[in-house]
């Protein structure tokens, strides 16, 4: 594979994987929302959804491009791949437990369902922007 292809595809999953973190951030919250007790219409969303946010969009796509990375080199097969990666999403969001081990599973389905997507920076840099925008408007509240 040249450096150019190899370029995109890096650039490819960056760019998924930071708007599967907005995405299954945003499910998250609501998932909690709904059976976690959270208020939906106050502060417990928001935060809910800031705090996996900021955790996800840090630590979660690092892990996640090295679950990818790994699985791709410990299997041949696109199928032992998927499992492979899934396990590790799961190792690695296992680290605060429940509420992560959830966070991660979550990020995983949202990441492989945009990979039929071709998604360019600028829905990525909306989405990001979006949320920042949204957080300042609930700080200011």
């Amino acid at each position: 594979m040249s450096n150019q292809n190899k370029g995109n595809e890096i650039a490819d999953a960056l760019k998924r994987k930071i708007l599967a973190a907005v995405l299954s951030s945003l499910l998250f919250a609501m998932i909690f929302s709904m059976f976690g007790g959270f208020d939906v219409e106050g502060d417990g969303f928001a935060n809910m959804y800031y705090l996996n946010f900021m955790f996800v969009n840090t630590y979660g796509v690092a892990t996640s491009l090295f679950s990818d990375w790994l699985s791709r080199k410990l299997a041949e097969r696109a199928f032992t791949r998927e499992i492979i990666s899934f396990l590790f999403h799961c190792l690695f969001g296992a680290i605060l437990l429940v509420m992560s081990l959830i966070s991660a599973i979550s990020f995983f389905v949202v990441d492989r369902l945009l990979r039929k997507a071709r998604i360019g920076w600028l829905p990525v840099a909306l989405a990001l922007a979006a949320a920042v925008v949204v957080f300042i408007v609930l700080l200011n509240k």
